[in-house]
């Protein structure tokens, strides 16, 4: 089900951004089908996977090693409703969902992710990185 929604977000993404849509592979809807999977879920191991590896080992070292920590960091941003900005505990969500896939001049794409944990609603946004022929995402961008 999760991934027919993505689907149908993408093919919407792809008639309002025309030629973006066509951009998006079948690989990379799959590795965002398995990042979404691993937050309902609250798999830690699986979300720090879904993460650009050299991006993920700098925070890490940064933070010595706190991982809940560095997730629960992956998802802030405003609150919809009282615009206060907010980092959700990942084992709190209650829903994630793709608000928006953006296409970058430079390459890439910046993905919008709307996580909401009960009593707030936040748009965050993870740009997804292409090294080699693996995925993963990078945090705080905005």
């Amino acid at each position: 089900m999760k991934q027919l929604i993505l689907l149908i977000l993408v093919l919407f993404a792809g008639l309002t951004f025309k030629s973006y849509g066509q951009d998006i592979s079948d690989k990379q809807i799959t590795f965002a089908n398995g990042f979404i999977n691993a937050v309902v879920n609250h798999n830690s191991k699986s979300i720090v996977k879904h993460l650009e590896k050299n991006y993920r080992k700098e925070q890490l070292k940064f933070l010595e090693g706190r991982t809940e920590q560095f997730i629960n960091e992956l998802f802030s941003g405003n609150d919809m409703i009282s615009d206060e900005y907010v980092n959700i505990k990942y084992q709190e969500i209650t829903k994630i969902e793709i608000s928006e896939i953006i296409l970058l001049k430079e390459g890439g794409y910046t993905y919008i992710f709307r996580i909401r944990d009960g009593k707030h609603d936040v748009l965050c946004s993870l740009h997804l990185a292409k090294n080699g022929k693996k995925y993963g995402f990078i945090g705080s961008v905005g």
